[in-house]
């Protein structure tokens, strides 16, 4: 499915970037011709390797990176609308979701679904609306954008035949979707997910893999969690006993050195504001996601707090 999606998509992006480059002003301040050619390096790389996860989402990230360059530099530019209807098809097919994605782009995204629903064609129109429609529910509705991202996730894991990466990111909604809304309902299933013997839990990201192994030894302690809870938790705690790489998740079980060489110990703190180094980073994404929804320098002060820390 990835393989068809992406030769579908890569000819629409090749001959709109070849255009609009072609026609770009000397406005654009990133070199546009740089761009493609990353864009294509990604593409070419993605279809020799039969278009794992991991490799649709970079070449999705060039597709955008392409578009924020017309948006940023040459929104007038008559080939802007070529760029932006291969970003909503990237969105829509490759199931974008703005909790899950890492690469801040999210206000492109909702500029080029708003421009494509207004002067696509009826099939763009279409798709780009739904898109829309779908980022502005979730900016409204903590609980949507959390559904959202357990639904997207689920759906790139069937996509892309349940490979390593696809997996994983089910587990990374789980503990985004947790986060966000406190409902114990995604706290359950982060354990139920990760506890399947598939899951490949070592190339978890850092942070997340940290949350989840907290919970695992909450769940340990008893309180709040239900009998299945515990009875995952203890499945995911013999696993890491058993694997030396998830016991970085968990730094009280490696020897001080080994402990530093991932992250802060669990039991210190940094700047005026006592942050952990699991705080730092859950405040970075903060940022990040609300700069996304234009806070600007409201954001400034958290910014600072973060800096001192760090």
């Amino acid at each position: 499915m990835a393989g068809r999606l992406v030769r579908r998509l890569v000819a629409a992006i090749s001959f709109a970037a070849s255009l609009s480059f072609a026609a770009a002003s000397a406005a654009i301040q990133t070199d546009p011709l740089a761009l493609f050619q990353t864009m294509q390096r990604a593409y070419d790389e993605g279809t020799a390797k039969g278009w794992p996860f991991a490799l649709a989402l970079r070449y999705q990230s060039t597709v955008f990176d392409a578009g924020r360059t017309y948006a940023l530099f040459s929104a007038t530019d008559p080939h802007y609308g070529d760029v932006a209807t291969a970003a909503v098809q990237v969105a829509t097919e490759a199931h974008y979701d703005a909790l899950l994605n890492d690469d801040a782009s999210l206000w492109y995204v909702r500029e080029a679904a708003q421009w494509v629903a207004e002067h696509g064609d009826s099939e763009s129109a279409k798709k780009a609306a739904a898109l829309y429609d779908k980022i502005l529910s979730g900016e409204a509705d903590p609980a949507t954008l959390a559904a959202q991202a357990e639904d997207d996730a689920k759906a790139d894991a069937a996509a892309f035949r349940r490979d390593a990466d696809s997996l994983v990111q089910i587990v990374v909604a789980d503990v985004r979707a947790y986060n966000l809304t406190n409902d114990r309902t995604y706290r359950s299933l982060l354990l139920l997910h990760a506890a399947e013997s598939a899951m490949p839990l070592t190339r978890l990201p850092a942070g997340e893999g940290a949350q989840l192994f907290g919970v695992v030894d909450g769940a340990l302690r008893g309180g709040g969690f239900s009998e299945t809870d515990r009875f995952e938790a203890r499945l995911l705690d013999r696993r890491r006993r058993a694997t030396p790489r998830l016991q970085a998740f968990g730094r009280s079980t490696l020897p001080n050195g080994a402990a530093l060489a991932v992250t802060a110990p669990a039991d210190e703190y940094f700047g005026q504001m006592g942050m952990s180094i699991l705080e730092i980073e859950n405040r970075l994404k903060h940022i990040n996601f609300m700069l996304d929804y234009d806070y600007g320098n409201r954001e400034s002060d958290p910014a600072m707090n973060v800096v001192n820390s760090i």
